[in-house]
């Protein structure tokens, strides 16, 4: 804690313009991994706290992208849950609960404004305001305000500076409920299988879709 709080104020400290050069730079870099990024597989450890909830839920899994808007979300037990996009259709499988919900894909992530980056859908310069939020030797940790208000919140990454990858993402909405997401053991531009993001449900799962829908 005490070495947050020094790089906190060590960034306090800094001037206003070299402080917006930095912010230009982090932005670039990471737009630039972002565009030269065709395909993206890696480990994620997720926390969720909300003021709804007794207390934090935490996941585990893995995560697979390819662009332009492909991913798959395997999550391991005890809370199994698949959530994969074909490239149009979203679907999230909870197969304990023998049900699954499908929602077109650009209609689905309208609603969840934050995670479209990640995902391969937007533009950090055009979809967000971003900030500096501090800068640390080896770390950027940036603040992402959606442009379009739908009341969904912001997303803070923590990139590495050395190349620009993510080493967490923090989601918060206005609800008070934030989700925290660590990546690792990362690997870009590898082969994937087309059935991998291809779902069809199985027998005896029920297809729920949203009601907006």
């Amino acid at each position: 804690m005490r070495r947050f709080l020094v790089c906190l104020a060590a960034a306090a400290a800094l001037p206003v313009p070299a402080f917006a050069d930095e912010l230009a730079e982090a932005l670039r870099m990471l737009q630039q991994r972002y565009e030269s990024t065709r395909t993206l597989v890696a480990k994620f450890s997720q926390e969720v706290e909300s003021p709804t909830l007794a207390g934090k839920l935490t996941s585990s899994g893995t995560l697979n992208f390819e662009k332009p808007n492909r991913m798959r979300w395997d999550y391991a037990p005890p809370e199994r849950q698949t959530i994969l996009s074909d490239g149009d259709t979203l679907w999230i499988y909870q197969p304990d609960e023998k049900q699954v919900l499908k929602a077109p894909l650009r209609e689905a992530f309208q609603a969840t404004t934050p995670v479209t980056f990640l995902g391969g859908l937007g533009h950090v310069d055009r979809d967000f305001t971003p900030t500096l939020e501090s800068s640390a030797d080896d770390r950027w940790v940036l603040k992402l305000v959606p442009r379009e208000e739908r009341g969904v919140g912001t997303l803070v990454l923590v990139v590495r500076k050395g190349d620009a990858s993510i080493e967490e993402a923090r989601i918060s909405d206005p609800l008070g409920t934030t989700t925290r997401l660590a990546l690792s053991d990362e690997k870009r531009n590898v082969s994937l299988g087309a059935d991998l993001f291809h779902f069809t449900p199985p027998p005896g799962v029920d297809v729920v879709r949203p009601p907006a829908y």
